[in-house]
C-alpha cells in the first residue's frame, strides 16, 4: 500500500514522540520492571484464592475490549455458576469496597461497573481498588462460585487462576512501547503471565499467514490459547424509555454521535457504513460530562435541523449522561445506546468457552 503524506506525517509524529519521551519511558520501564521482579521472585507475594478467579486485562491503555469480554464471560457462566464481578471502579469519586446497586451512580462506582449492573441486574458486582481486600469482602457477603476481575492484569497482589490478556489486533502490544512514549502499562514481555490472549477488534477474520505471524511473535503462549475476535453491534436501544424500545441505525438519516471512549473510530466507521449522515462530538475516555457539555450537545443537535434525528452514545457513556435525565428533555426523547459485543468465529468460540468451563469446574471447591 502506498504511503500518503498524512500517513507519513502521522508515523513521523509517533516516532518523534517516542524519541522525545524516551528518557521518561526508560524510567517508567525501570520502575515497573523492579515491581514485577519482586513479584516474580516472590518477594512480593500474590494471593491465590480457593475459588475460580478469572482476570481480564491488557498491556496497553484503553480501548482493548475488556468490558465486552467480561460481559461475554458473565453471560456464558452466570446461569450455571453463581458469578460475581469485581472492578476497580476507574475514575469513581469514592474509595474502598463498595457494592454496585441499581441506584448507584457512575460517580460512586465508575461507568463500566454501572453499565454491567444495569444490563445484568441479578449479578453481584462490587468495586474495590485493592482486589486482595475486595475478594474476601465479596465472599463474606455472597457465597460465589466464580469471580471475574475486570482490568486486573497489572494488579499482581492477586493471582487469578486464569489470566486473560486482550490486545487490539490493529495495534498489537508487540508493536508498541511503554508509556509515555508508547501506550503500554508495562513492557511487552508482560504477556508471558497470560494464560489466554485475545486479539480484539478484527475487521475480518485474519488470514492464516497473519495469524501465524502473530503466534510466532508471542511464541511463549500456547497457540491453542490465542484467539482472534471482532466486534458485533446490536440494535439501538432508547436509553430512557422504560420498555427499552429498539431501532435500527438505518431507520435514521442524521445521527449525532456523543462519546468519550479511547477508540471512537470503530464506532464511527460502523455508523458511516450504514449510509447515514454522521455528526460527532468526541470526548476523552471516561470523560465526566458537564452542564456546558450538555449545552454543546443540545446546540449541535439543533443545528442538524432534522426532527427525526437521534443521539447515539455507548453504553458506558450513557452511565455518565444519566445525571442529565431531569435536565434535558432532548436526552429523554432522543438518546439511544449502541450495544457492542465481542464476536468469535464458531470454532474459536467453542474452544474459548471450553477453556472457561473447564477452568471453573477444575478449580471449583466442590470438585476438590
Amino acid at each position: 500500500m502506498k504511503s500518503t503524506p498524512a500517513f507519513n506525517y502521522f508515523r513521523h509524529s509517533l516516532f518523534m514522540r517516542k524519541i522525545l519521551l524516551l528518557p521518561f519511558s526508560v524510567l517508567f520501564a525501570f520502575a515497573v520492571g523492579i515491581r514485577n521482579f519482586f513479584f516474580d521472585q516472590k518477594i512480593n507475594r500474590s494471593i491465590e484464592f480457593d475459588i475460580p478467579i478469572i482476570g481480564v486485562g491488557n498491556l496497553a491503555i484503553g480501548g482493548q475490549g475488556k468490558t465486552p469480554l467480561t460481559e461475554y464471560i458473565l453471560v456464558l457462566v452466570k446461569n450455571t455458576f453463581k458469578t460475581g464481578v469485581l472492578s476497580r471502579g476507574y475514575k469513581r469519586k469514592t474509595k474502598g469496597f463498595k457494592q454496585v446497586e441499581l441506584n448507584s451512580t457512575a460517580e460512586e462506582c465508575g461507568d463500566e461497573p454501572m453499565q454491567m449492573k444495569n444490563k445484568y441486574k441479578e449479578v453481584f458486582h462490587c468495586v474495590c481498588e485493592d482486589r486482595a481486600i475486595g475478594i474476601p469482602l465479596m465472599l463474606a457477603e455472597n457465597p460465589l462460585d466464580v469471580i471475574l476481575l475486570d482490568d486486573a492484569f497489572q494488579h499482581r497482589w492477586v493471582k487469578p487462576g486464569l489470566n486473560i490478556l486482550l490486545s487490539d489486533f490493529n495495534a498489537p502490544f508487540f508493536n508498541d512501547s511503554i508509556l509515555p512514549g508508547g501506550n503500554l502499562r508495562e513492557t511487552r514481555n508482560g504477556y508471558r503471565r497470560a494464560d489466554v490472549i485475545i486479539f480484539t477488534k478484527c475487521i475480518s477474520y485474519p488470514e492464516e499467514s497473519i495469524r501465524k505471524n502473530y503466534l510466532n511473535t508471542i511464541s511463549k503462549i500456547d497457540g491453542s490459547k490465542v484467539f482472534f475476535s471482532g466486534l458485533e453491534y446490536g440494535n439501538l436501544i432508547h436509553f430512557f424509555s422504560p420498555e427499552k424500545k429498539q431501532k435500527q441505525v438505518s431507520d435514521f438519516k442524521n445521527i449525532l454521535l456523543v462519546c468519550g471512549i479511547a477508540k471512537p473510530k470503530y464506532i464511527s466507521d460502523y455508523l458511516k457504513e450504514q449510509g447515514i449522515k454522521l455528526h460527532s462530538l468526541l470526548f476523552n475516555d471516561h470523560h465526566e460530562f458537564t452542564d456546558n457539555d450538555l449545552k454543546n450537545i443540545v446546540s449541535t443537535f439543533e443545528k442538524l435541523n432534522d426532527e427525526n434525528a437521534i443521539i447515539i452514545t455507548t453504553e458506558k457513556d450513557a452511565m455518565r449522561l444519566l445525571k442529565f435525565k431531569e435536565k434535558s428533555s432532548l436526552l429523554q426523547d432522543r438518546l439511544f445506546t449502541l450495544p457492542i459485543k465481542i464476536k468469535f468465529q464458531p470454532e474459536e468460540k467453542n474452544r474459548f468457552d471450553k477453556i472457561i468451563f473447564d477452568f471453573i469446574e477444575a478449580k471449583s471447591p466442590h470438585n476438590n
